[in-house]
């Protein structure tokens, strides 16, 4: 459901493709806000001329709820950007805060929609995302993010103040600095890839794995940082690479997941080698749980990955099916 102070500005968006839609339930100016004497996280912005600052503002996230925006603004630069340093913060409680650029739409500036429908991968491209209030990420030396001038942004973020996580002030803002470097240092792209296992079906006081082979990237690359999510009945996420079984990656915690960053350049593999990852769970409730968005009553089996060099035409590569 989306909150808002103008029903008279309620506007319907429909965006089809295979196999997700993304509805814009309406599209409105934020409304006036919460208790502005809540205590929000603060950042100071780069210095001009060094990288930008996305402003995610204040919202409501009352007790017993879970609240999902994405937030609609334009890069604020006149000139392409290639982001070099990553800084996040944000409130206590959210879930996690993914960032998306669009080279086909253009949203009314400032708007959001509050919805927990997928967004439209055939039009949006994530290129960042943390699961950790304050996370900070410096690119490998001559490799960045690449952003034009005042490219389409979405900041979306999943706040919980309910049984399995909480918003202590009841309230979610998200700031986040991005760090640029001069286009004539810039030595390579990276790139983000995301990719979801579907199969999940846990019945009462059940334990189960499952597993996802990731999709191939044709090219070799170097994995810069990797990421997995569950939610609370996920009790291990491991990742392994296929061809010698070395464990790359690891998670025991769903709430506070660690974003592993691999030291120098990035772990490198070879084209069309495979990572593989596993999820662990225990349903102790007397309730069948799918795979969803919901913190709640449903779970997650998803990687985050960026790696370097990107592909040319700086797509995001979603891998979204059913894993074994």
């Amino acid at each position: 459901m989306l909150r808002t102070t103008d029903r008279a500005a309620m506007t319907r968006y429909l965006f089809p493709s295979v196999g997700l839609i993304f509805f814009l339930s309406c599209a409105t100016k934020g409304p006036s806000g919460p208790d502005p004497s809540a205590s929000d996280v603060q950042l100071d912005p780069p210095p001009q001329g060094q990288g930008v600052q996305l402003a995610f503002p204040p919202f409501s996230v009352p007790q017993g709820e879970e609240v999902q925006r994405n937030y609609f603004m334009t890069l604020p630069s006149d000139s392409d950007l290639y982001v070099t340093r990553v800084e996040f913060r944000y409130n206590e409680g959210s879930h996690h805060c993914n960032v998306f650029k669009s080279d086909s739409l253009t949203m009314p500036e400032g708007t959001f929609t509050e919805t927990f429908i997928t967004l439209d991968y055939t039009k949006w491209d994530m290129f960042t995302a943390s699961q950790r209030e304050a996370f900070t990420w410096q690119l490998p030396p001559g490799v960045a993010i690449y952003l034009k001038a005042h490219q389409q942004i979405c900041i979306q973020t999943h706040y919980v103040n309910a049984s399995t996580q909480e918003t202590p002030t009841a309230r979610g803002k998200v700031l986040l600095n991005l760090w640029s470097m001069p286009a004539s240092e810039v030595t390579s792209v990276a790139g983000l890839l995301f990719a979801s296992n579907t199969r999940i079906i846990l019945p009462p006081g059940s334990i189960d794995t499952v597993r996802k082979f990731v999709v191939k990237i044709p090219w070799d690359i170097n994995i810069l940082t990797l990421t997995g999510h569950f939610h609370s009945r996920g009790r291990n996420f491991w990742a392994v690479r296929f061809t010698t079984g070395e464990e790359i990656y690891r998670n025991v915690s769903w709430d506070e997941p660690p974003i592993k960053v691999f030291p120098d350049m990035g772990y490198p593999l070879i084209r069309n080698e495979q990572i593989v990852y596993y999820s662990d769970y225990y349903n102790a409730s007397a309730d069948t749980v799918y795979m969803g968005p919901h913190v709640e009553n449903q779970e997650h089996s998803n990687l985050f990955m960026v790696y370097w060099p990107g592909p040319a035409n700086g797509k995001t590569i979603y891998d979204v099916d059913q894993g074994w």
